[in-house]
């Protein structure tokens, strides 16, 4: 029988929204999800304590529309109850049908009485004075009624449109369901917060601390690890810090009350046993609770756990409790606990998680069981980079004196100290362990002890005592778990001495050792060592291959060693791709801080200053190479690093005229460089040499440049080399002595084009203008000069200009490409002069040049023969006229790859270049080159001949050429990259042309050919695709295309997710086209990459983003 409703309580308090004292930390970015939410009906789910009812009050204050409160209580649970509170909540003025409600509620018939009480509710919220109401019912938890149900699930499908109804709750994730809301689901209008989307994120934590009057900065990101982000645990702590001054350990009486009151005690014993019990695993798997529990139904447990969302994080097919909830529940373990640990302890063991297996052997009790585990894994984690942690085991985990016991646990602290850059702990803990070793009789250990000196004594320049370690111990570590220790260690001091073949020959067989065993962790740090030292060689497009190698068997891309990402930067510095050196170089240095890798920032901050001086970014050159120095010098730490930051300083200081304070620095340089490797006694006379010369040191300066160059050379240490042959050039030019300064010009030149170093060249132009103008006159490695110049650009005028005035017939053709590439009124002006020049071959290049630039089309020739066209990006096609050529009966490939490159050039090229470029293998025995050369030149005419060019292959004055056009994709790429640039920025027609730019990017450059000439080209193509993609991005978003934009953007994310330009494009991208939760998340997903992989936090300039689009905090 249905109640009275004359005697039902109206109880008045439960329809006013409640109001908290105090300030309380706004919730802005749930607001905002909120109001930007095209639903209906927001369902608001989570567990005591995740601040439903404060984010709900909220958002009722701050809204303009009508407004229904209704606090619901386990009173409610009766439809007559319910239906009339919910009716007094909308109820706004006198004329409300008091009257009709009450007859309604008299009837006897539950079935009349439901279908009345909807048709009620339905046409009073269909009255204009309630339209855009917001209906809130808070506590929904208490309902158990099926009645109240069943009237709700007949009444949201009938709610009319500009009604919306929030729903809040300690419900379970199958609300939604319990309320029949599947279509409405279904078709977007029901919208779910959870209790992850209602925890803190860092900004709200930061808030919380303001509001605590505490510092936010120094205590937040203590608060955020110990809370999880659970607002009630994030509140306790922080009111506690302002209290007592730190954060509590322990969790105090009326929090614990509260937990097990309003969490605990509402679920059944046996769910709160589980979750108690498995709490001694900091993560865990369903398996994992079945063996620490010895029974068979962990996985029921944890269903309800998450469907009840009771502080489980998932993380793949593991989970994790939360930080603040896992140390209550431990702290009701009791007698238990000892027990648990240790099987915990030995189920992480099993799981090969040794992290989680010493912390619980330290919590059991088991001391020595938790020492045997960081000596089992300690030295396999070493190797592999992860020193960090096994510092954090021997910190946290034993005493002092317990180490000090352990010869095994001293050599693990000498290791940790030497990767610190603390040399001096260092040798203490081996010389400990040493004399335990020794009283053990354990050669082994002696011989892992005098690996340890060897990299100490390398560490302090003394490389003759370094290698008698080394080779002391190398007989006796075969078996040894530092046996690819001892390999690194040992290729380090080969090519530290100089001895770079012999550091690439034990890499290689080591790179054969780990291949043959599977050992990716091992093979990734091997990758990368054999890269450094391929790259000092001179084989940079292997070098770079080594290491994408493995950073493509790393999480994030990062290597162990974490040294590749100085030298990835340097072979993109040298090859003039400076901003794209930029990034890697920061990246690098951010990394290394983020993992407290202090003896590597010398080198860190050396390569990052090297390049901000080749971008002219001066001031912060020097800054980068002061903070590289001070740390040598505070910590007694590497001194190669030392010599290295301070010579490159003096370079940057040289290439500002400051020449006296450069030759202070050099000569400092020179001093410590005495008592360092041969590698380093090579490189600091390369800069410091020229340095001296010009500051009053002449016959010293040249001295110690012309034996750097023989020690270099010997070596094969080509950037040295290229280094000492242009500043001999240079300094000759200056001497006046003609015939020794174009010997090293020429020198200087093949060596640089051989390794591709283009940017000291650009850097230093005003110094070695002469080497490259030789270089077009003698024509010495045209190509790479050519490149050179188009990097320099309009500043290289003044010396090409005069030259092609008075040059001959092939130096004048030399230059005409390059004032097409760098173009202006300058550049047409000559090209104007040159198209008049009596010499036809000069002259008709130049008109063609001069009609590209002016904008006039090209007229076609008149002659017969078909037109070429080959696809060079992506897979390799060619074309006659329009019609592409399949089935070419080739013989074989090296006939098409001749003609590739032969495209390639752009040029005409020498047989020793075509040999050296499709046959490097047989460079040494040049009658078997010589031959292959011919037969392939036979098959590829005969090719060509057979589609109708005839005679395109050309040669003359021992040069090989194609006669006449070849079109390109490649040329159609640029050039229409090129005509873009001279449109109004984003404009409609800008936007065209790059859309037809990127439609050529059929794919890589020669994407399918592995020729170390094609990787330059490549690599820089690949970046200017992405460029090309940026600028075409910039154009959707002033056109208002917001989905194209996003979809470009997410295919660049794919391939670089460290990119902050990308993701600050996207988040305005997805705001600027109503997609907010989108734009949240995204910055979300950009905080916690960027923390998890360099340990920093978005820019300023994204932050300012967010604020101006009225975000919020990340989500």
């Amino acid at each position: 029988m249905p109640q009275d409703p004359e005697r039902v309580p109206l109880i008045a308090t439960k329809l006013v929204c409640p109001k908290y004292h105090g300030e309380m930390v706004q919730r802005v970015h749930l607001a905002e999800r909120l109001r930007s939410a095209e639903c209906q009906v927001l369902l608001v789910v989570a567990p005591a304590g995740w601040g439903k009812t404060v984010f709900l009050s909220q958002m009722a204050a701050a809204s303009a529309q009508p407004l229904a409160w209704y606090s619901l209580d386990s009173y409610d649970n009766d439809l007559i109850t319910f239906a009339r509170h919910l009716a007094a909540s909308l109820r706004k003025e006198k004329s409300f049908p008091e009257g009709q409600l009450r007859q309604i509620m008299s009837a006897e018939d539950p079935q009349k009485l439901h279908r009345s009480i909807v048709s009620f509710f339905v046409q009073l919220l269909q009255s204009s004075r309630l339209k855009n109401t917001t209906i809130i019912l808070d506590n929904w938890h208490v309902i158990r009624d099926p009645l109240i149900y069943a009237f709700f699930s007949d009444l949201i499908p009938l709610l009319p449109p500009t009604v919306r109804l929030v729903i809040s709750g300690r419900c379970t994730l199958e609300l939604s369901a319990a309320l029949n809301l599947h279509r409405l689901h279904a078709a977007g209008e029901v919208q779910l917060i959870d209790r992850q989307a209602l925890q803190f994120a860092e900004d709200e934590v930061k808030d919380l601390c303001s509001l605590a009057d505490i510092p936010a900065e120094e205590h937040f990101a203590d608060i955020m690890e110990l809370s999880g982000g659970w607002p009630i645990a994030a509140s306790y702590l922080a009111k506690h810090l302002k209290e007592k001054g730190k954060i509590n350990s322990g969790i105090s009486e009326p929090i614990s009350d509260y937990i097990e009151r309003e969490i605990l005690q509402s679920h059944p014993p046996d769910i709160v046993d589980f979750l108690t019990k498995i709490s001694v695993l900091s993560s865990f798997s369903v398996s994992d609770c079945d063996q620490l529990l010895e029974q068979g139904n962990s996985l029921e447990k944890i269903s309800c756990l998450e469907s009840q969302q009771l502080f489980l994080e998932k993380m793949g097919d593991r989970y994790r409790l939360n930080p603040f909830i896992r140390s209550y529940l431990i702290s009701r373990l009791g007698s238990e606990e000892t027990a648990l640990y240790k099987t915990a302890g030995e189920i992480a063991l099993k799981n090969a998680d040794p992290d989680q297996a010493i912390s619980c052997f330290v919590r059991a009790g088991e001391r020595e069981r938790a020492a045997e585990v960081i000596v089992e894994f300690g030295d396999d984690f070493i190797s592999r980079g992860r020193w960090q942690t096994v510092a954090a085991w021997l910190e946290t985990a034993l005493t002092d004196e317990e180490i000090q016991e352990s010869p095994r646990l001293l050599l693990l602290q000498g290791l940790v100290e030497i990767s610190r850059g603390q040399l001096g702990h260092a040798q203490r803990a081996v010389s400990q362990a040493e004399n335990l070793f020794l009283r053990h009789g354990d050669q082994t250990g002696l011989a892992e002890c005098k690996l340890l000196q060897a990299r100490i004594c390398r560490g302090r320049g003394t490389i003759v005592e370094s290698f008698r370690y080394l080779f002391d111990a190398e007989s006796n570590l075969s078996a040894s778990r530092l046996k690819l220790l001892k390999d690194i260690e040992k290729s380090v001091m080969y090519y530290t001495s100089g001895r770079l073949q012999d550091a690439r020959d034990v890499l290689e067989e080591s790179l054969r050792e780990v291949e043959q065993q599977g050992d990716q962790d091992a093979l990734v740090v091997v990758l990368e060592a054999l890269g450094n030292v391929c790259y000092l060689l001179g084989e940079v497009p292997r070098a770079l291959s080594l290491f994408k190698r493995g950073m493509s068997l790393c999480p994030g891309g990062i290597m162990p060693g974490y040294n590749f990402q100085d030298m990835m930067s340097a072979v993109y510095d040298d090859w003039g791709e400076t901003e794209q050196a930029l990034l890697i170089a920061q990246r690098g240095l951010a990394v290394k801080e983020k993992m407290g890798l202090t003896e590597d920032i010398p080198s860190a901050c050396l390569q990052l200053a090297c390049v901000y001086a080749n971008l002219g970014r001066f001031e912060d050159a020097e800054q980068c190479f002061h903070r590289g120095i001070d740390y040598v010098r505070e910590h007694d730490s590497d001194q190669s690093g030392l010599a290295l930051n301070l010579i490159f300083l003096a370079r940057t200081l040289s290439l500002q005229e400051r020449w006296i304070e450069a030759r202070t620095y050099a000569q400092e340089a020179l001093e410590i460089a005495k008592s360092q490797p041969r590698l380093i006694r090579t490189s600091i006379p390369t800069i410091a040499g020229p340095i001296l010369a010009l500051t009053g040191s002449w016959e010293e300066g040249i001295n110690l440049l012309q034996q750097a160059e023989k020690r270099a050379s010997h070596m094969g240490f080509a950037k040295a080399w290229a280094y000492c042959c242009q500043s001999l050039a240079y300094l000759y030019y200056l001497q006046g002595d003609q015939e020794q300064a174009e010997a090293y010009a020429h020198k200087a030149l093949v060596r640089s084009a051989r390794i591709n170093d283009l940017q000291n060249f650009v850097a230093c132009y005003r110094w070695y203008h002469p080497i490259l103008m030789y270089g077009l006159t003698a024509g010495t490695e045209i190509s790479f000069i050519q490149r050179v110049l188009r990097k320099v650009g309009e500043p290289c005028l003044q010396h090409l200009i005069p030259l092609a005035e008075q040059g001959d017939t092939p130096t004048k053709q030399r230059i005409i490409p390059v004032l097409l590439e760098i173009g202006g009124p300058a550049a047409i002006r000559a090209l104007e002069t040159l198209s008049r020049d009596p010499d036809l071959p000069v002259s008709n290049l130049a008109a063609q040049a001069y009609r590209r630039l002016i904008g006039a089309a090209e007229t076609r020739s008149s002659s017969t023969r078909p037109a070429l066209r080959l696809h060079v990006l992506g897979t390799v096609r060619l074309f006659r006229d329009e019609e592409e050529i399949v089935g070419v009966k080739w013989r074989s490939l090296r006939a098409r790859d001749l003609l590739i490159y032969l495209v390639h050039a752009r040029q005409p090229v020498s047989k020793d270049q075509i040999i050296e470029a499709l046959w490097p293998e047989d460079c040494a025995d040049y009658e078997k080159a010589d031959a292959k050369f011919h037969t392939t030149v036979y098959r590829l005419r005969s090719v060509l001949k057979q589609y109708g060019f005839t005679d395109m292959i050309k040669h003359g004055s021992n040069a090989y050429s194609l006669d006449g056009t070849v079109e390109t994709d490649l040329e159609r790429f640029e050039s229409l990259i090129k005509a873009a640039a001279g449109l109004e920025q984003n404009s409609p027609e800008q936007m065209k042309l790059l859309e037809e730019a990127l439609e050529n990017y059929h794919g890589d450059y020669l994407e399918y050919l592995d020729y170390d000439w094609a990787i330059q080209d490549r690599e820089s193509l690949r970046l200017r695709y992405c460029e090309t993609k940026l600028q075409l991005i910039n154009c959707y978003l002033a056109a208002n295309h917001y989905e194209k934009a996003i979809s470009e953007l997410v295919s660049l994310l794919r391939k670089d997710e460290l990119n902050e330009t990308y993701h600050s494009l996207l988040i305005l991208a997805y705001a600027k086209s109503g997609q907010r939760l989108a734009a949240q998340r995204q910055y979300a997903r950009l905080t916690e990459v960027l923390k998890d992989e360099l340990g920093v936090k978005p820019s300023l300039d994204i932050q300012s983003l967010c604020k101006d689009l009225r975000l919020g905090p990340a989500m």
